[in-house]
């Protein structure tokens, strides 16, 4: 009976430190965590690995970069799901804070404000694995009176764009509102090529079954720097000094480089 006595006493202690424990930690959790004072609205395609949703949550390059940056400013972010072409006039409008990988032009220059550029950013022709095509320039493709797939709404550097203006070209590109889209119109002939981030390019056939059809080209566009493009109507532009400036260090301290490996 004695014995009996001292394990029940024994187990009653051990539940009790027990539960002391447990709600030591769930104490500290709640204590840890962090409550944000503002929050900051980005505007997103897809476009892996630089942003996605997947597993129930938003990832990838661009959104770890900027939520180390929001945290700063004490800002979580909200994220809003368009078109690139959509996504940039609602940040003319002061509908969207901040868009990521966005090369600075002088047009959106007048209702946009752009960080100090984080990362490069270069575009690869991919064209149907059948494809006879095997010159190396942009132009020497247009010339045979092939039509491009692009993003509608992107810049593909001053080359690029002298081609989209050119009186004998410029018909010849096909936008589109993702570069997924893209990709469709060369499967269904509607055009002969998708000009893309590599990177980018190469999930996407991965993902669609597309890398028997699909292969890249001997064209490429050098690299650019791409920065975050935050809007001038944003009533947040406090937050926003603080974020831009801890974007800053985190490029000049190489901080930047350990998101970029992690996808690598």
């Amino acid at each position: 009976m004695r014995l009996l006595k001292y394990l029940m006493l024994s187990a009653s202690l051990l539940l009790v430190a027990c539960s002391d424990e447990k709600g030591s930690s769930s104490q500290a959790a709640k204590a840890e965590k962090k409550v944000f004072d503002c929050t900051i609205t980005y505007g997103w395609e897809s476009r892996k690995p630089y942003q996605f949703y997947e597993n129930k949550k938003m990832q990838g390059i661009d959104v770890e970069i900027l939520a180390k940056a929001a945290n700063s400013a004490n800002c979580q972010l909200d994220f809003v799901e368009k078109s690139w072409s959509e996504l940039l006039e609602d940040v003319e409008a002061g509908k969207v804070d901040v868009l990521a990988g966005a090369t600075p032009t002088q047009e959106r220059k007048v209702y946009a404000n752009f960080s100090k550029p984080y990362r490069e950013e270069s575009f690869v022709l991919f064209i149907p694995t059948n494809s006879r095509f095997s010159g190396d320039s942009l132009d020497q493709f247009l010339s045979f009176g092939n039509k491009i797939g692009i993003s509608s709404g992107y810049y593909y550097g001053d080359a690029v764009d002298q081609l989209m203006n050119h009186v004998q070209y410029s018909r010849l590109f096909v936008g589109s509102a993702t570069n997924e889209a893209s990709f469709y119109n060369v499967e269904y002939g509607r055009a002969g090529g998708v000009l893309v981030d590599p990177v980018e390019g190469r999930y996407i056939m991965k993902r669609k079954g597309m890398t028997s059809k699909m292969k890249e080209s001997d064209v490429t566009v050098p690299a650019d720097s791409v920065a975050y493009m935050f809007s001038k109507k944003s009533a947040k532009a406090d937050k926003i000094e603080i974020i831009m400036n801890t974007l800053e260090s985190m490029v000049a301290n190489n901080q930047v480089e350990k998101f970029i490996a992690s996808y690598q």
